[in-house]
């Protein structure tokens, strides 16, 4: 006998259409079995309970098959939004449980790709999804146990809102027909008055990858920026704040500096310093090598060039500096300081407002000022008269008398960290915001520039102020978030790597305080698909791309991994398969098939934490091929394992 646990569609594709979403469990679910119960029909919740050292049928509660004091009042049926008043429960549990059982029908569970547990909870939950835990916070590892107690408090204000828990390494679980979701709410103390449990688990046809990130340098000065050169080398150029440049190379960081102006950085104050490098298209055929900084100095934000010792390509020559453009700034904060080529070879430069709070001198909408914009310059051509670049002609300002030549776009706060989209040239500027929103705002590569984005009259699409300069038409941000989820954010890039398909067309940004990593992508024309996927990493100060379009981020010297360079990858990269169907047989051994490729061979590896792997048999010349594993589903421990496919000479 044979019993089918699930049909598991993987595809790596980027999400070009609208994703198509489905929605398994809702505020209009019903939920079955509250417990701890009222005992015969009784008033107090928990009474059945009542110095109980914990009942023996807890573990059956989580798929369904049984309760563990079931309500005997006159429905066992409970809305799964419960935000009750647990005061009669003092002293006799901390737990409250619901199960709701959904339906998956067979189309859509071959169609499913991701899985969202989306949770309103005080304090603490843990969530099960048939008999398998899934997901939990704040959450003591034994449970489910029928008097557990949340770890940590979770706020009052935090469980306004719903966290999202990528359960998408889950979907295995799902049968067709009935499931069971499982919660286990738990409070703080025995004390505690308040509690709330409200789940959303929503399914879809796309994919979001599953992040993991790994150190490969550590042991730098608060890390600001990260590039490479484009010259084959496979360098990565590390900016440190107080003013020097440094190289990894080969999984290397060389301890001789490429560059230290250390002398000529003023890095006083937390936004000031070595800002941002870029080098120009072209650098690893040029004879003459050299590249460009933003730093703040003695003379405000100051652009420069240098150049590159031809007898050795890890040392700039740090007497050849050459300034091509400064700007005073009135405040120390809100310097702005990236800069980057895009395909056009002309060399985008942002500039916060100047700094204070507010924009006090409504810099940004001055269209006689350079703060609060962004800049394109030819530093590459041949010079203007008097300044030491050219304005291209086609900026969109140019023959305005009211705007400077200079200025790409305008109205913007602080656009600490943007980027090109190295495939269609799109452009992504991160906002940091004021007192109340961080922005994402995004420029199709076929904009001709101009775009005014609204600050300091608005704060993303929130009006600011009611008096300043008005901006006429300003464009809204593609995505926005409030002071509930993070207070500065930190721009990324679209990922263009081929490592990793999932990832593929995945803006990431995070939020510098909070350090929740976050991916944005299109979801058809005008709208946005936006997904939390990592946590845990504070003050983010930069992301960068490699030569080959892999991903890195860069923590700050306060942050929970000091000083630190990561490489980002997703938990399933191209080796993996496609898994066509798991099943159980009835001895509990797990029979995997898994789509395959006429007239290869591949080897079938399996892994519990995606650090050791493990050959478990060989697929040979077929188009569909059955693996029998050999442990039972108990050790394996069932389907949390991971699966892929190394192709065989």
């Amino acid at each position: 006998m044979v019993k089918r646990l699930a049909l598991v569609a993987v595809f790596f594709l980027a999400a070009k259409l609208p994703a198509v979403e489905l929605v398994l469990v809702d505020e209009q679910s019903d939920a079955r079995a509250l417990v701890p119960s009222a005992e015969n029909g009784g008033s107090v919740l928990g009474e059945s309970w009542r110095n109980v050292t914990g009942p023996d049928n807890i573990v059956g509660w989580l798929s369904g098959v049984t309760g563990i004091g079931y309500d005997t009042s006159s429905s066992d049926r409970y809305r799964p939004l419960i935000g009750i008043d647990v005061e009669q429960m003092r002293s006799q549990s901390g737990s409250v449980f619901i199960r709701i059982p959904f339906r998956v029908e067979a189309p859509d569970l071959v169609r499913i790709n991701a899985l969202t547990l989306r949770m309103k909870y005080d304090d603490g939950f843990v969530a099960w999804i048939n008999g398998v835990r899934v997901a939990g916070s704040n959450s003591p590892a034994g449970s489910p146990d029928w008097n557990a107690l949340a770890s940590a408090g979770h706020s009052d204000d935090a469980a306004e809102v719903f966290e999202s828990f990528d359960l998408s390494n889950s979907i295995g679980l799902l049968v067709e027909g009935e499931n069971m979701l499982a919660i286990q709410g738990l409070n703080e103390g025995l004390s505690s008055s308040d509690l709330i449990i409200m789940p959303q688990l929503v399914a879809d046809d796309t994919q979001w990858p599953g992040l993991r990130v790994e150190t490969v340098a550590n042991g730098l000065d608060r890390p600001v920026d990260i590039q490479h050169c484009g010259d084959g080398s496979g360098r990565l150029f590390i900016l440190e704040k107080p003013g020097r440049v440094r190289i990894l190379k080969e999984g290397v960081l060389l301890a001789a500096p490429f560059l230290d102006i250390e002398s000529r950085v003023d890095d006083s104050s937390n936004e000031e310093g070595l800002l941002g490098i870029a080098f120009p298209p072209g650098f690893g055929t040029d004879p003459d090598p050299h590249f460009y900084l933003c730093y703040t100095g003695s003379l405000g934000s100051t652009l420069s060039r240098f150049m590159v010792d031809k007898d050795n390509p890890d040392r700039a020559l740090q007497a050849s500096e050459e300034v091509i453009m400064t700007q005073s700034q009135p405040f120390s904060n809100h310097n702005g300081g990236q800069i980057q080529f895009a395909r056009d070879g002309y060399l985008y430069v942002a500039l916060g407002d100047g700094g204070s709070g507010n924009d006090p001198g409504d810099r940004a909408q001055n269209r006689n000022l350079r703060l609060g914009k962004i800049l394109r310059l030819d530093v590459e051509g041949i010079p203007d008269p008097g300044k030491s670049y050219a304005i291209p002609i086609d900026n969109p300002f140019v023959g305005d008398a009211s705007t400077l030549d200079e200025i790409w776009a305008l109205g913007l706060r602080n656009p600490w960290r943007f980027s090109f989209d190295r495939d269609t040239g799109d452009l992504w500027i991160a906002d940091v915001g004021q007192g109340a929103l961080e922005e994402i705002n995004f420029q199709q590569a076929s904009s001709t520039g101009g775009e005014n984005y609204g600050w300091r009259f608005f704060e993303g699409e929130r009006e600011n102020v009611t008096s300043g300069i008005i901006p006429g038409a300003p464009v809204d941000p593609v995505h926005q978030y409030g002071r509930s989820f993070g207070r500065s954010v930190t721009g990324g890039y679209v990922y263009r790597g081929t490592k990793y398909p999932r990832m593929q067309g995945v803006y990431f940004y995070v939020d510098y305080y909070t350090g929740d990593l976050t991916g944005v992508r299109p979801n058809g024309p005008q709208d946005w698909q936006v997904q939390s996927l990592l946590s845990g990493f504070t003050r983010v100060t930069t992301f960068g791309e490699d030569e080959d379009g892999e991903l890195y981020f860069a923590t700050d010297s306060s942050g929970s991994s000091p000083n630190r360079i990561f490489r980002i990858s997703d938990v399933r990269d191209t080796s993996y398969l496609k898994v066509l169907s798991v099943e159980i047989e009835a001895d509990g051994r797990l029979s995997l098939v898994f789509g395959s490729e006429i007239g290869v061979s591949y080897q079938l590896q399996v892994s519990g934490d995606l650090s050791e792997w493990n050959s478990v048999g060989i697929a040979q010349q077929a188009t569909g091929y059955s693996l029998r594993v050999t442990e039972p589903t108990g050790n394996v421990p069932g389907l949390e394992r991971f699966l892929r496919v190394v192709p065989l000479d």
